[in-house]
């Protein structure tokens, strides 16, 4: 009977064995995954989320990958929520991912935006109504919002709140920033109502550095400051707004500029300019301007008030009187006077309507004969001209540009005795090279219409503004080309900084003036050089050598001494 029991025990214990071996067996295979799944996607379809799953079929069940895999699966950006659950498999265990799709988008709305139009934004963010709600790209619309703002000078914009709301409904609050106060330091006598009408922004509006630099060079641009330095201060409580602080330290309001040149032949050839700037701190100015040397000898008095009345139109008043002498050495008088009256049309460009009389008497070669007569001439003149300046300095200027249009017309409307039309543009570039060097181009382009007096005349002059450095004071005499009714000329140079207060200048001229308007290249004028600028108390200084190719024989070219840039 024991041995009954014994063999019945033994039995028994092999059968428990090999039952926990069965179980041991069943539950290692249960961490084994034998497919994956996902669930719940509508819009996104099942291979775009399995990519990012790194978990693969006969992987044992790992915490972290899973982990991984999930968070792999968010960052796509289309879910609201995942979760993963298990089910038995073939032998194993199915994974399960279970997604919560974002919403599709039924509207974009956005808030806050003055400056840049909805339509803009929305272009910008590339999201669109319709679509899956992608929490990626909301990001992105974010960075990419912030990103044009500051393109456009719009620094302190910022989107504050990007809110999902009933469901489906995206909202954007845009704060744009603002510019709080505008305080004004100043070290001199000129009037606070001087430099803030030189700015186009406001207290109160929405903050725009590019602005800001614009007006704080118009303000330097006055010519009453020798530095204009802004300061930008956080508002407390406010990270979205800025105080601007301008610290100013004023320059002479008494000035003395000139500009001239000398060579052998005609001695010295100037322009004087005495004037006061910014007369008891109210903007005026006064002058005398005095032009000499060569055949030339003018004086002119002026007076202008940049703003009329507290209006944006400014005045100007000039008489003047010279003597010079034409190409057949006769003198050639002219006395008279100017009122111009001018606005500002657009941002950087202003406009100016003149009013010319003026007396002549010269003497009028008698058909080629050698013979003259005495010409007692009145001419009443009408000039429009515009002028674009967006130079960021305007006495020594390393970027920007200017351009002058301008058309005079006289006749019988206005009264006295000449019937013309005169019209030429003047374009000026400036382009940066480098840290310290820069390219700068003058084109001046004139013509005219009708019987054009001869003290109205194109001409170009030795070593002054308008010019083909190299070529003799005589050869300017004698030779056709230097006094016409209409003009071409252009120079070319190349400024490089040498040290602080020293400018290399490497420049090649092209020009001649065209009787009858028969303009023609053939017949320019031309030449190339080389000069040094220094910077000093009364203006720049400077020296070419220029290089005349078709000077008269043994004089091709000349060195000029001038205070002042040509251009």
């Amino acid at each position: 009977m024991y041995k009954k029991i014994g063999v019945i025990t033994l039995s028994l214990i092999m059968i428990i064995l090999n039952s926990g071996l069965l179980m041991a067996e069943t539950i290692d295979n249960k961490n084994v995954i034998t497919a994956i799944k996902v669930v719940g996607n509508k819009e996104i379809k099942d291979e775009e989320i399995l990519e990012k799953v790194t978990t693969k079929v006969g992987d044992e069940i790992s915490n972290q990958q899973l982990q991984e895999d999930m968070k792999a699966i968010f960052d796509l950006g289309y879910f609201f929520d995942i979760q993963v659950s298990f089910k038995n498999h073939e032998g194993g265990v199915m994974l399960i991912f279970e997604v919560i799709e974002n919403p599709k988008l039924s509207q974009i709305k956005i808030d806050g935006n003055t400056k840049i139009s909805t339509e803009k934004l929305k272009e910008i963010i590339g999201i669109r109504s319709g679509q899956l709600l992608n929490l990626n790209e909301l990001e992105n619309a974010k960075q990419e919002i912030e990103k044009y703002y500051r393109e456009e000078g719009y620094i302190l914009a910022k989107v504050v709140d990007l809110t999902i709301k009933e469901k489906d409904q995206l909202y954007i609050t845009i704060n744009e920033g603002r510019l709080n106060n505008i305080v004004i330091n100043t070290d001199g006598q000129t009037k606070e109502y001087i430099i803030r009408r030189e700015l186009s922004i406001e207290e109160g509006q929405v903050f725009n550095i590019d602005q800001v630099w614009k007006d704080l060079r118009s303000i330097y641009n006055l010519g009453f400051f020798e530095e204009v330095k802004p300061d930008y201060q956080a508002v407390e409580g406010d990270h979205q707004a800025v105080d601007l602080v301008i610290n100013l330290k004023e320059g002479k309001t008494g000035t003395f500029s000139i500009g001239g040149g000398y060579s052998s032949a005609s001695g010295l050839t100037g322009l004087i300019d005495l004037k006061k700037d910014n007369l008891f701190g109210r903007g005026q100015s006064v002058k005398l301007n005095w032009e000499f040397g060569g055949s030339t000898n003018t004086y002119e008095v002026g007076f202008y008030q940049p703003w009329v009345f507290g209006t944006e139109n400014s005045l100007n008043f000039n008489l003047y009187n010279t003597v010079r002498e034409d190409k057949n050495d006769n003198d050639v008088k002219e006395k008279g006077g100017s009122i111009t009256i001018g606005r500002t049309i657009a941002l950087d460009t202003k406009a100016y309507l003149k009013y010319n009389y003026e007396d002549s008497e010269y003497l009028e070669e008698i058909d080629d004969t050698g013979e003259f007569y005495e010409v007692d001439e009145n001419i009443r003149s009408l000039t429009l001209k515009t002028i674009r300046d967006t130079r960021d300095n305007f006495l020594t200027p390393k970027n920007g540009g200017r351009q002058e249009l301008s058309i005079e017309g006289a006749g019988n409307i206005l009264g006295g005795d000449a019937d013309f039309a005169k019209y030429y543009t003047d374009i000026r570039k400036y382009i940066p090279s480098g840290e310290d060097n820069n390219w700068a181009f003058r084109l001046k382009l004139g013509g005219s219409n009708g019987d054009l007096p001869e003290t109205r005349e194109f001409y170009l002059r030795e070593s002054l503004l308008d010019g083909v450095r190299g070529y003799s004071y005589d050869h300017y005499k004698d030779q056709d080309g230097f006094e016409g009714d209409s003009i071409f000329l252009t120079n070319l140079e190349y400024r490089i900084g040498i040290a602080e207060s020293i400018t290399g200048v490497v420049f090649a001229d092209a020009g001649r003036t065209f009787d009858d308007n028969q303009f023609s290249l053939n017949d320019i004028k031309y030449s190339t050089g080389v000069g040094v600028r220094f910077n000093t108390p009364i203006g720049q200084l400077g020296l070419d050598y220029g290089y005349a190719p078709e000077g008269d024989d043994g004089d091709k070219s000349s060195f000029s001494f001038r205070i002042g840039s040509i251009f």
